[in-house]
């Protein structure tokens, strides 16, 4: 029987306010953050979503998120386990630097590692294998995972051929939805809250809509 993964991106923090690289390294999610994750609960809420299980990243701003938006959907924060196979990427030396830093000619993937961090492709499989191990629990038909941008545009383009829908969003505390069967993950849908009450002039644009005629690989 299939099962489903509700992956969520981590709501807005301090660093993503400020354009810096953020992996291993953590940040406290901002006012509007904060709020981000409580209109993403509603939404659960208003989706009539529930789950079984609850996993975070071990970083703060994934366990903040999944607290805040748990608790609005159910009334109470929903009990999860902290893994550190659901950590973003490990971007070594840039970790915390200004994200126009990172801007470089070479394979993407692999920049990183001789700065000490991870290549892309380790960790996904990191990831993935840990994805594998919660799923492979009893009584894990419906799981909410709260995790990260970059681990997650991953792991959604090396499973991409079996994608139901392409990525047209990215925004903070949006989640990926996955149906795993036979050992594959599937996405199926992805959607964010609506939160455009929380525009303000001169702060970043919360979700941005990926025009599929122009984008190059995510």
């Amino acid at each position: 029987m299939a099962q489903t993964v509700y992956i969520m991106r981590h709501a807005e923090t301090l660093f993503n306010l400020q354009s810096k690289t953020q992996g291993w390294c953590d940040s406290p999610l901002t006012a509007r953050g904060i709020e981000q994750a409580r209109l993403t609960g509603l939404e659960l809420a208003r989706r009539g979503l529930t789950f079984d299980h609850a996993y975070s990243s071990t970083s703060e701003r994934c366990n903040d998120t999944l607290e805040i938006a748990t608790e609005a959907a159910f009334g109470e924060p929903m009990p999860y386990e902290r893994r550190k196979g659901l950590k973003e990427i490990n971007f070594g030396a840039f970790e915390g630097k200004d994200q126009c830093l990172e801007l470089h000619d070479e394979g993407f993937g692999e920049f990183y590692v001789k700065f000490g961090g991870e290549s892309h492709s380790a960790a996904t499989e990191r990831f993935e294998n840990d994805l594998r191990a919660i799923l492979s629990r009893p009584n894990h038909q419906s799981v909410l995972v709260c995790s990260h941008g970059g681990i997650s545009i991953n792991f959604y383009m090396k499973w991409s051929s079996y994608a139901k829908v392409p990525p047209t969003i990215f925004s903070n505390c949006m989640i990926y939805v996955y149906k795993f069967e036979d050992g594959i993950f599937s996405c199926v849908d992805m959607f964010v809250a609506d939160l455009s009450s929380l525009e303000q002039p001169g702060m970043p644009q919360q979700v941005k809509v990926i025009d599929q005629n122009k984008r190059g690989p995510l």
